[in-house]
Protein backbone atom coordinates (compact mmCIF):
# COMPACT_ATOMS: atom_id res chain seq x y z
CA UNK A 1 0.00 0.00 0.00
CA UNK A 2 1.40 3.76 -0.93
CA UNK A 3 2.68 5.63 2.60
CA UNK A 4 0.31 8.35 1.38
CA UNK A 5 -2.58 6.35 0.87
CA UNK A 6 -2.23 4.51 4.13
CA UNK A 7 -2.52 7.86 6.27
CA UNK A 8 -5.74 9.04 4.56
CA UNK A 9 -6.64 5.89 5.79
CA UNK A 10 -5.31 5.03 8.78
CA UNK A 11 -6.05 9.20 9.90
CA UNK A 12 -9.69 8.50 9.88
CA UNK A 13 -9.25 4.76 11.82
CA UNK A 14 -10.27 4.69 15.45
CA UNK A 15 -7.23 4.92 18.42
CA UNK A 16 -7.74 1.06 18.96
CA UNK A 17 -7.20 -0.13 15.82
CA UNK A 18 -4.35 1.94 14.82
CA UNK A 19 -2.55 0.72 18.26
CA UNK A 20 -3.47 -2.94 16.93
CA UNK A 21 -1.66 -2.21 13.39
CA UNK A 22 1.13 -0.88 15.08
CA UNK A 23 2.05 -4.37 15.68
CA UNK A 24 1.87 -5.32 12.15
CA UNK A 25 5.11 -4.59 10.43
CA UNK A 26 7.81 -1.85 11.44
CA UNK A 27 7.00 0.62 8.72
CA UNK A 28 2.75 1.26 9.95
CA UNK A 29 4.48 1.39 13.58
CA UNK A 30 6.77 3.82 12.29
CA UNK A 31 4.17 5.81 10.44
CA UNK A 32 1.26 5.90 13.06
CA UNK A 33 3.88 7.23 15.90
CA UNK A 34 5.17 9.89 13.60
CA UNK A 35 3.98 13.37 15.09
CA UNK A 36 2.45 14.47 11.95
CA UNK A 37 0.47 11.68 11.47
CA UNK A 38 -0.96 12.19 15.22
CA UNK A 39 -2.04 15.65 14.37
CA UNK A 40 -3.08 14.55 10.99
CA UNK A 41 -5.46 12.08 13.13
CA UNK A 42 -6.44 14.65 15.22
CA UNK A 43 -8.13 16.85 12.94
CA UNK A 44 -10.07 14.45 11.61
CA UNK A 45 -11.32 12.97 15.02
CA UNK A 46 -11.86 16.88 16.05
CA UNK A 47 -14.66 16.50 13.12
CA UNK A 48 -15.91 13.01 13.77
CA UNK A 49 -18.97 12.93 16.40
CA UNK A 50 -18.10 9.02 16.87
CA UNK A 51 -14.35 10.18 18.46
CA UNK A 52 -16.07 12.23 21.33
CA UNK A 53 -16.07 10.09 24.77
CA UNK A 54 -17.09 11.16 27.74
CA UNK A 55 -14.73 10.71 30.95
CA UNK A 56 -16.22 11.29 34.13
CA UNK A 57 -15.31 11.63 37.85
CA UNK A 58 -17.92 9.46 40.05
CA UNK A 59 -18.86 9.57 43.21
CA UNK A 60 -16.94 6.06 44.51
CA UNK A 61 -13.98 7.61 43.27
CA UNK A 62 -13.29 6.06 39.73
CA UNK A 63 -12.68 7.81 36.71
CA UNK A 64 -14.82 6.24 33.88
CA UNK A 65 -14.39 6.55 30.04
CA UNK A 66 -18.33 6.19 27.88
CA UNK A 67 -19.29 4.59 26.10
CA UNK A 68 -17.64 1.44 26.86
CA UNK A 69 -17.34 1.71 30.69
CA UNK A 70 -13.56 1.57 31.36
CA UNK A 71 -12.04 2.36 35.41
CA UNK A 72 -8.90 4.14 35.94
CA UNK A 73 -5.66 2.02 35.60
CA UNK A 74 -3.04 3.66 38.07
CA UNK A 75 0.25 4.06 36.35
CA UNK A 76 2.15 3.71 39.47
CA UNK A 77 2.96 0.06 39.87
CA UNK A 78 3.65 0.79 43.62
CA UNK A 79 0.24 2.50 43.93
CA UNK A 80 -1.81 -0.69 42.00
CA UNK A 81 -2.24 -2.62 45.64
CA UNK A 82 -3.22 1.01 47.51
CA UNK A 83 -6.79 2.51 47.01
CA UNK A 84 -6.72 5.18 44.71
CA UNK A 85 -9.04 8.63 44.55
CA UNK A 86 -8.50 10.53 41.17
CA UNK A 87 -9.91 13.90 40.21
CA UNK A 88 -10.08 15.39 37.16
CA UNK A 89 -9.50 18.84 36.29
CA UNK A 90 -9.74 19.45 32.76
CA UNK A 91 -9.00 17.57 28.90
CA UNK A 92 -8.13 18.79 25.96
CA UNK A 93 -6.50 17.23 22.42
CA UNK A 94 -7.71 13.45 23.89
CA UNK A 95 -5.24 14.43 27.08
CA UNK A 96 -6.82 14.57 30.63
CA UNK A 97 -5.27 16.28 33.47
CA UNK A 98 -5.88 14.93 36.42
CA UNK A 99 -4.94 13.86 40.14
CA UNK A 100 -4.55 10.77 41.99
CA UNK A 101 -4.55 10.38 45.81
CA UNK A 102 -3.86 7.13 47.14
CA UNK A 103 -4.52 5.91 50.62
CA UNK A 104 -4.11 4.57 53.41
CA UNK A 105 0.22 6.31 52.53
CA UNK A 106 -1.56 9.95 51.54
CA UNK A 107 0.26 9.94 48.31
CA UNK A 108 -0.61 12.31 45.65
CA UNK A 109 0.16 12.72 42.54
CA UNK A 110 -0.05 15.05 39.59
CA UNK A 111 -0.63 13.05 35.97
CA UNK A 112 -1.36 13.79 32.53
CA UNK A 113 -3.02 11.48 30.56
CA UNK A 114 -4.37 9.81 27.47
CA UNK A 115 -7.08 7.74 28.44
CA UNK A 116 -7.13 6.45 24.75
CA UNK A 117 -3.60 5.20 24.77
CA UNK A 118 -3.47 4.92 28.32
CA UNK A 119 0.11 6.57 28.37
CA UNK A 120 0.64 8.92 31.95
CA UNK A 121 3.46 11.27 33.23
CA UNK A 122 3.59 12.34 36.79
CA UNK A 123 3.82 16.27 36.47
CA UNK A 124 5.72 18.38 39.26
CA UNK A 125 3.04 19.99 41.41
CA UNK A 126 2.35 24.16 41.10
CA UNK A 127 4.90 26.44 43.22
CA UNK A 128 1.56 27.84 45.26
CA UNK A 129 -0.11 25.18 46.63
CA UNK A 130 -3.88 26.51 46.82
CA UNK A 131 -5.81 26.74 50.04
CA UNK A 132 -9.11 27.97 48.46
CA UNK A 133 -10.68 26.66 45.11
CA UNK A 134 -8.55 26.56 42.01
CA UNK A 135 -9.26 26.17 38.20
CA UNK A 136 -6.99 24.27 35.72
CA UNK A 137 -6.71 24.38 32.16
CA UNK A 138 -4.82 22.89 29.19
CA UNK A 139 -3.29 24.05 25.02
CA UNK A 140 -1.39 24.00 22.62
CA UNK A 141 0.61 26.53 21.85
CA UNK A 142 1.50 26.36 18.07
CA UNK A 143 3.79 29.22 18.61
CA UNK A 144 5.80 27.21 20.88
CA UNK A 145 5.04 23.37 19.74
CA UNK A 146 4.69 22.66 23.60
CA UNK A 147 1.32 22.02 25.64
CA UNK A 148 1.06 23.76 28.41
CA UNK A 149 -0.96 23.92 31.98
CA UNK A 150 -2.45 27.21 33.28
CA UNK A 151 -3.83 27.12 36.88
CA UNK A 152 -5.21 30.02 38.57
CA UNK A 153 -6.84 29.82 42.32
CA UNK A 154 -9.58 32.26 43.71
CA UNK A 155 -7.02 35.20 44.85
CA UNK A 156 -6.09 35.66 40.93
CA UNK A 157 -2.63 33.91 41.76
CA UNK A 158 -1.79 31.86 38.49
CA UNK A 159 0.68 29.61 37.45
CA UNK A 160 1.91 28.41 34.29
CA UNK A 161 3.63 24.63 32.97
CA UNK A 162 5.07 24.31 29.85
CA UNK A 163 6.15 21.17 29.39
CA UNK A 164 9.34 21.68 27.62
CA UNK A 165 10.71 23.47 30.67
CA UNK A 166 9.29 21.21 32.95
CA UNK A 167 8.86 23.87 35.57
CA UNK A 168 5.84 26.14 36.76
CA UNK A 169 6.33 29.76 36.54
CA UNK A 170 4.18 32.75 38.40
CA UNK A 171 2.75 35.25 36.41
CA UNK A 172 2.95 38.50 37.86
CA UNK A 173 1.03 40.68 35.31
CA UNK A 174 -2.73 39.35 35.82
CA UNK A 175 -5.41 41.87 36.43
CA UNK A 176 -6.26 43.02 39.89
CA UNK A 177 -9.04 44.61 40.06
CA UNK A 178 -11.99 41.69 38.96
CA UNK A 179 -12.78 38.93 40.89
CA UNK A 180 -12.11 35.36 38.79
CA UNK A 181 -15.40 33.34 38.80
CA UNK A 182 -13.61 30.09 39.12
CA UNK A 183 -16.68 27.76 40.21
CA UNK A 184 -18.86 28.86 37.36
CA UNK A 185 -17.03 26.29 34.91
CA UNK A 186 -15.25 22.88 35.19
CA UNK A 187 -12.31 24.34 33.82
CA UNK A 188 -10.41 27.15 31.96
CA UNK A 189 -11.89 27.12 28.71
CA UNK A 190 -9.40 26.76 25.23
CA UNK A 191 -10.64 28.48 22.54
CA UNK A 192 -8.29 30.20 19.59
CA UNK A 193 -4.97 29.72 21.78
CA UNK A 194 -6.59 31.47 24.77
CA UNK A 195 -7.49 29.88 28.10
CA UNK A 196 -11.24 32.14 29.22
CA UNK A 197 -12.46 32.47 32.68
CA UNK A 198 -15.69 34.67 33.99
CA UNK A 199 -15.13 37.56 35.68
CA UNK A 200 -17.13 40.34 37.96
CA UNK A 201 -16.77 43.97 38.80
CA UNK A 202 -18.95 46.02 40.29
CA UNK A 203 -21.30 46.60 37.91
CA UNK A 204 -21.06 43.77 35.32
CA UNK A 205 -19.81 40.32 34.31
CA UNK A 206 -17.21 39.77 31.29
CA UNK A 207 -15.00 37.16 30.18
CA UNK A 208 -10.90 37.17 30.75
CA UNK A 209 -9.00 35.46 27.99
CA UNK A 210 -5.21 35.01 28.59
CA UNK A 211 -3.41 34.57 25.17
CA UNK A 212 -0.63 30.96 25.47
CA UNK A 213 1.50 32.65 23.72
CA UNK A 214 2.76 35.79 24.14
CA UNK A 215 0.92 36.05 27.67
CA UNK A 216 -1.42 38.91 27.02
CA UNK A 217 -4.28 39.17 29.26
CA UNK A 218 -7.86 40.55 27.18
CA UNK A 219 -11.30 41.66 28.88
CA UNK A 220 -13.92 40.39 26.59
CA UNK A 221 -17.49 41.83 26.84
CA UNK A 222 -20.65 39.96 27.24
CA UNK A 223 -23.88 40.48 25.74
CA UNK A 224 -25.86 42.86 28.03
CA UNK A 225 -29.21 40.61 27.55
CA UNK A 226 -27.05 37.67 28.75
CA UNK A 227 -25.84 39.78 32.27
CA UNK A 228 -28.06 42.94 32.26
CA UNK A 229 -30.26 40.78 35.45
CA UNK A 230 -26.91 39.82 37.07
CA UNK A 231 -29.13 39.99 40.43
CA UNK A 232 -31.24 37.22 39.66
CA UNK A 233 -28.53 35.39 37.43
CA UNK A 234 -27.09 31.91 38.29
CA UNK A 235 -25.59 28.99 37.15
CA UNK A 236 -23.29 31.49 34.89
CA UNK A 237 -19.95 30.29 32.98
CA UNK A 238 -18.01 29.79 29.67
CA UNK A 239 -17.38 26.91 27.66
CA UNK A 240 -16.67 26.15 24.37
CA UNK A 241 -18.83 24.70 21.15
CA UNK A 242 -18.13 24.26 17.85
CA UNK A 243 -14.75 25.93 18.52
CA UNK A 244 -16.61 28.62 19.22
CA UNK A 245 -16.23 30.89 23.02
CA UNK A 246 -19.86 30.08 24.75
CA UNK A 247 -21.19 31.72 27.53
CA UNK A 248 -23.99 30.67 29.38
CA UNK A 249 -26.55 31.65 32.02
CA UNK A 250 -29.88 30.45 34.23
CA UNK A 251 -32.56 32.81 34.99
CA UNK A 252 -34.42 32.24 37.94
CA UNK A 253 -37.96 34.04 39.09
CA UNK A 254 -40.83 33.09 40.73
CA UNK A 255 -42.56 32.15 37.19
CA UNK A 256 -39.95 31.46 34.95
CA UNK A 257 -36.28 28.77 35.07
CA UNK A 258 -34.42 29.61 32.01
CA UNK A 259 -31.10 28.61 30.46
CA UNK A 260 -29.69 30.97 27.84
CA UNK A 261 -26.61 30.27 25.61
CA UNK A 262 -24.84 32.39 23.44
CA UNK A 263 -21.36 31.79 21.27
CA UNK A 264 -18.88 34.35 19.86
CA UNK A 265 -19.28 33.39 16.31
CA UNK A 266 -15.95 35.06 14.64
CA UNK A 267 -14.03 35.57 18.06
CA UNK A 268 -15.46 39.20 18.01
CA UNK A 269 -17.46 41.16 20.40
CA UNK A 270 -19.80 42.25 17.78
CA UNK A 271 -20.69 38.32 16.59
CA UNK A 272 -22.03 37.29 19.88
CA UNK A 273 -25.82 35.78 19.09
CA UNK A 274 -27.79 34.15 21.00
CA UNK A 275 -27.72 29.72 20.25
CA UNK A 276 -30.99 28.69 21.92
CA UNK A 277 -32.23 28.60 25.44
CA UNK A 278 -34.46 26.20 27.11
CA UNK A 279 -36.85 25.54 29.93
CA UNK A 280 -36.17 23.05 32.74
CA UNK A 281 -37.96 23.59 36.07
CA UNK A 282 -36.26 20.79 37.74
CA UNK A 283 -32.71 21.80 36.53
CA UNK A 284 -30.24 23.42 38.69
CA UNK A 285 -27.37 23.89 36.52
CA UNK A 286 -26.76 23.43 32.53
CA UNK A 287 -23.33 23.51 31.34
CA UNK A 288 -22.75 23.16 27.54
CA UNK A 289 -19.88 20.24 26.87
CA UNK A 290 -20.04 19.30 23.11
CA UNK A 291 -21.86 20.41 20.25
CA UNK A 292 -22.98 17.65 17.28
CA UNK A 293 -22.12 18.01 13.74
CA UNK A 294 -26.11 18.53 13.28
CA UNK A 295 -25.99 21.18 15.91
CA UNK A 296 -27.16 19.30 18.92
CA UNK A 297 -25.90 20.60 22.17
CA UNK A 298 -24.49 17.90 25.05
CA UNK A 299 -25.21 19.35 28.39
CA UNK A 300 -23.95 18.17 31.68
CA UNK A 301 -26.52 19.00 34.17
CA UNK A 302 -27.10 19.50 38.26
CA UNK A 303 -31.11 18.57 39.51
CA UNK A 304 -32.50 20.92 42.39
CA UNK A 305 -32.56 18.09 44.55
CA UNK A 306 -29.33 16.01 44.23
CA UNK A 307 -26.08 16.90 44.29
CA UNK A 308 -24.55 14.67 41.14
CA UNK A 309 -25.11 15.10 37.22
CA UNK A 310 -26.26 13.41 34.12
CA UNK A 311 -25.99 14.24 30.78
CA UNK A 312 -28.45 15.16 28.11
CA UNK A 313 -29.31 17.22 24.96
CA UNK A 314 -30.48 20.48 24.51
CA UNK A 315 -33.53 18.73 23.33
CA UNK A 316 -34.04 16.33 26.03
CA UNK A 317 -33.19 13.45 27.91
CA UNK A 318 -31.54 10.56 26.28
CA UNK A 319 -30.65 7.07 26.69
CA UNK A 320 -27.38 6.74 25.56
CA UNK A 321 -25.39 9.06 27.66
CA UNK A 322 -24.48 8.27 31.37
CA UNK A 323 -27.62 8.89 33.41
CA UNK A 324 -26.09 7.49 36.53
CA UNK A 325 -26.50 8.99 40.44
CA UNK A 326 -23.09 9.02 40.89
CA UNK A 327 -21.29 11.40 38.44
CA UNK A 328 -19.67 14.55 40.18
CA UNK A 329 -17.94 16.02 36.82
CA UNK A 330 -17.59 15.17 33.49
CA UNK A 331 -15.19 16.54 30.33
CA UNK A 332 -16.27 15.31 26.94
CA UNK A 333 -12.14 14.70 24.85
CA UNK A 334 -11.42 13.63 21.52
CA UNK A 335 -9.83 10.17 21.21
CA UNK A 336 -6.38 10.78 20.14
CA UNK A 337 -2.40 9.19 19.65
CA UNK A 338 -1.59 12.39 21.16
CA UNK A 339 1.51 12.92 24.24
CA UNK A 340 3.56 15.27 24.81
CA UNK A 341 6.70 14.21 26.65
CA UNK A 342 7.96 16.71 30.09
CA UNK A 343 11.08 17.97 29.81
CA UNK A 344 12.52 17.66 33.96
Amino acid sequence: MDVDVAKEIFSRLPVQSLLRFKCVSKLWMTLISEPSFKIKHLNHARNDDNSQKILVNQWYYHIDKIEQVQKLDCPDKHLQLLEIYPTLYCCGDGLALMEIYSYPNKHLQLLLRNPSTRESIVLPYPKIFPDDYCTWGLGYDSTSDDYKILKIDSKSRSEILALKSGSWRLMDKHPTDVHPMLMSTDSLVFVHGAFHWLISSLTKYSVMSFSISDEVYREIPLPEQLYSNFSRLFGRGVSVLGGMLCAYSHYVSNTENIFKFWVMKDYVNESWTELYSIQGTDLQSAIPKYMFSDGEVLLCCGHLHRCTYVFRTSKGPVGVWPQSNVILKGFVYTESLMFPKLIS
